[in-house]
Order: structure tokens, then C-alpha cells, then sequence
């Protein structure tokens, strides 16, 4: 992945953003370069994690898959701290350094799912995380527990579900035999279908 591509598509940039954006844009890479993200996960049989699993969506996700594996990241306190305090000092920075934050946070979980896959071999799904379709958020906190993720890597939910650091990501990966052709659902089954910038334009996040 194209970080900065990325980051410039979650700002909604059509062609070739202006000379003060990439600027902003050099000063992000410039200030994620000390970040240093983390991650956890378990390999699990999938006949032992129901209690994580709940919900058709996640159910039709994992079909054909004996094993799961259950995986949390995170950017890290700093990386919240930046954005926090560019949102004081330098508001245009702080929107750029956010999505900047969202797609290295992506681009991390990407590297780490294709060095798990080298690992274990077989065939892997997409990252399925709670939130997305009928997969309640409200499993963030089931990850957290089963995994230890607040001692692992500082992870942890509010009462409404909310990861802290913001800029974390919890998933499940299915891991089959066999390849399972499986696409992303695409906008209805999203969470945020109802208030996504992407949408309004006819567009797709591309998640």
C-alpha cells in the first residue's frame, strides 16, 4: 500500500493535491517515522471462539474455515498524542496527520496479515472487525480480554466500545484449506454506510 495515497484518498482528493497538502503530508511521514505500532493475535480453532463470534455476518465469513485467528494493532498512545495536539496548535496538520494515522494503521495490519500467512499457510480471508455488519462492537472488549491486549500492547475499549489508542484495529482472519473466493461486502453491510463521505460521492472506502 501507498501510504500516502491512501491518506490522501481518505482526505477526498481527486488528482493532484496542492503543494501546502503534500507538504503537510511530507511533515505526517516525517512524524510517523517514530511511531511505533503493535499488534497481537491468537491461531484458534473456530469451534473454540464462539463466544467471539457472534452475529450471520461473521458466521457466512468464516464458512469453510477451521481455524481463526483473532488479532488486535495499534499505533500507540503517540500516535493519538500527535494528532491531539496538532488539533490545538495546527488544524489543517491535524486533519492530514488523521488520515495519515488510518492508513498506516491499514497498511501495518496488511504487512503483519501477509507475514502471518507466510506462517501458516493456507488461505486467508479478509479482516472481518466487530462494527461491520450485524458483528457488534460492543465484541471490541471480547477481543481485548481474550487476548490480553491491554498488556500485550496498551489496548484498550470504553464503555461504548471505542478503542484506545483511537488508531487500533481489531479483526478476525479466517484461514482455510481451500480458497474461498470470499468478497468484501461492500457499502450495506458497513456501519458507517449512512454517513460516509465516500458514499455521498457514489464512491467506495475500497475497506
Amino acid at each position: 500500500m501507498d501510504i500516502r495515497t491512501e491518506a490522501l484518498r481518505y482526505l477526498g482528493y481527486k488528482g493532484t493535491p496542492d503543494a501546502g497538502t503534500l507538504g503537510l503530508l511530507e511533515r505526517a511521514e516525517n512524524a510517523f517515522t517514530e511511531i511505533k505500532p503493535a499488534h497481537c493475535r491468537k491461531v484458534a480453532e473456530k469451534g473454540d471462539c464462539g463466544m467471539l463470534l457472534k452475529g450471520n455476518d461473521i458466521e457466512k465469513h468464516l464458512e469453510g474455515c477451521d481455524r481463526i485467528i483473532i488479532f488486535a494493532a495499534t499505533l500507540g498512545a503517540e500516535a493519538d498524542r500527535l494528532i491531539r495536539t496538532a488539533e490545538i496548535t495546527d488544524m489543517a496538520y491535524a486533519v492530514v496527520l488523521d488520515a495519515y494515522a488510518s492508513a498506516f494503521i491499514e497498511d501495518y495490519c496488511d504487512r503483519c496479515q501477509s507475514e502471518l500467512q507466510e506462517k501458516f499457510g493456507g488461505f486467508f480471508t479478509w479482516r472481518f472487525s466487530p462494527g461491520y455488519g450485524d458483528y457488534p462492537i460492543s465484541a471490541q472488549a471480547d477481543f481485548i480480554r481474550y487476548l490480553s491486549a491491554d498488556k500485550q500492547i496498551g489496548l484498550t475499549a470504553t464503555e461504548s466500545h471505542i478503542l484506545i489508542p483511537r488508531k487500533s484495529v481489531t479483526a478476525v482472519i479466517g484461514i482455510s484449506e481451500n480458497h474461498q473466493h470470499k468478497e468484501k461486502d461492500g457499502c450495506e453491510s458497513c456501519n458507517m454506510r449512512d454517513r460516509c463521505n465516500f458514499r455521498k460521492e457514489g464512491k467506495s472506502c475500497g475497506h
